[in-house]
């Protein structure tokens, strides 16, 4: 999360802080839309917490928009930024929608609102940059 906040810091503009037309992206991310922070929501953020050390080793990161008005990180987007997010996903207000995007910035996965982190990070694992991240670096620390 820091070197995320550091982009931001680094990069006023939250068009361009989190690239919606980048080529590449410093991070992958998962997206995760809801019409309110309702169970879904509140698991989902869980589910974060209890996968963290995973997500940090593939470099992803989080970020959660409501139709309500709750926003993971708070305060990353303007309402005009999440308009602009929610057209370029093609974004049901009224369903959940999780998005992973890659570091090339492309959409790799989409999916409701029940997350598969086992299949999530085998994906992610079978991308070629993890493939080239995982040769750099073999050892998991997220390894019990």
């Amino acid at each position: 999360m820091l070197c995320f906040s550091l982009f931001l810091t680094v990069n006023s503009n939250m068009s361009v802080a989190y690239p919606l037309d980048s080529i590449h992206w410093n991070h992958r991310s998962i997206l995760f839309f809801a019409p309110e922070n309702d169970h879904h929501v509140k698991t989902f953020v869980k589910e974060t917490l209890m996968n963290n050390c995973l997500l940090q080793e593939r470099d992803i990161q989080i970020v959660v928009i409501t139709q309500d008005g709750y926003n993971k990180p708070a305060n990353l987007f303007s309402a005009e930024d999440i308009a602009i997010l929610s057209a370029k996903y093609d974004i049901n207000g009224d369903s959940h929608t999780a998005i992973l995007i890659g570091k090339d910035g492309q959409e790799k996965h989409r999916w409701g609102e029940q997350t598969n982190w086992p299949y999530i990070t085998e994906l992610v694992d079978s991308m070629p940059l993890r493939q080239k991240e995982i040769a750099y670096q073999p050892n998991s620390r997220c390894s019990i």
